[in-house]
């Protein structure tokens, strides 16, 4: 078999593939650029009407505005949280290995799970969490029934299931630490908190932004979770860009409409992807040199 003949059928799948790909997202900016609706096949062109009528809704910049307070919001929580654990995880102590065996079981768990499972703890009158509270003479807390907690209450269940992730991504960066850089250390009698400055954070910089990476796409496009707890309530306080994208599919048939919506979400996700691809590339080749 010639080397041409072994490029082709390489290459033949790979280009399959990609069309594969690009078929449904080609055909989702079609649609975001025409009046489709949800129980018609026929559908017009008009141009960038969709979104010169989203960007003068006042609720669909509020939703872009709860987008991103989310997406902020589990980064800001989870990387910290996932560092300290990663950093428990890495030390030795009695509970390690009890951490060790549990720290994945949220992960296993679906999102719609998780989200139905915390939703039933913290209902304000029957809710788990609010018993635990008014034990040590916490008044009951409204969760995810008040416009503001809820978001903040998401925030939480989506930390509960994602921060194992980020502590085991940080784990790793941990543990490539070079074994003589900490022998350096303790020989120049270093505490644990310079250690920490001065040798382990700045190592483990390019793990936090893959970290950061992942968890903000994830985070932009989050749904279940949304959906499976407050399905953008009370009073739209959790209304995200995929909600209402879903609300203008399936609720008031303007599917043109709704793609012009997750269009927007897909050009956010994609511009925060890069920025941050940018700057794990960056770290990492400043890693790879002092490597």
């Amino acid at each position: 078999m010639s080397a041409r003949t072994t490029y082709l059928l390489l290459f033949l799948p790979a280009l399959a593939m990609l069309a594969l790909a690009l078929y449904p997202f080609v055909q989702g900016v079609l649609t975001a650029f025409s009046d489709r609706k949800l129980y018609y096949d026929s559908s017009e062109f008009i141009g960038f009407r969709n979104f010169i009528d989203l960007f003068a809704d006042d609720e669909f910049r509020d939703s872009i505005f709860r987008t991103l307070a989310f997406t902020a919001g589990v980064i800001f929580v989870q990387i910290p949280l996932g560092l300290g654990i990663a950093l428990l995880l890495l030390g030795q102590s009695w509970f390690r290995p009890i951490l060790r065996s549990t720290l994945v079981l949220p992960l296993l768990i679906p999102p719609v799970v998780a989200g139905l499972m915390w939703k039933t703890m913290m209902q304000p009158q029957s809710g788990i969490l609010n018993w635990l509270l008014s034990n040590v003479g916490i008044p009951p807390q409204t969760w995810l029934s008040h416009v503001d907690t809820a978001l903040i209450s998401v925030i939480l269940i989506d930390t509960w299931v994602f921060t194992p992730f980020a502590a085991l991504i940080l784990l790793a960066g941990l543990q490539s630490i070079p074994p003589e850089l900490d022998e350096a250390a303790r020989v120049d009698g270093a505490g644990a908190l310079l250690k920490f400055r001065a040798i382990q954070l700045p190592w483990i910089v390019p793990f936090i932004v893959l970290v950061a990476l992942f968890r903000v796409t994830d985070s932009l496009k989050s749904f279940e979770l949304f959906y499976a707890t407050t399905r953008g309530g009370p009073l739209n306080a959790t209304r995200t860009l995929h909600i209402m994208a879903y609300e203008e599919a399936f609720r008031w048939s303007s599917v043109g409409k709704a793609m012009a919506a997750v269009f927007v979400l897909w050009l956010m996700s994609y511009f925060i992807s890069m920025f941050l691809m940018s700057k794990w590339q960056r770290r990492s080749g400043v890693h790879n040199e002092n490597g």
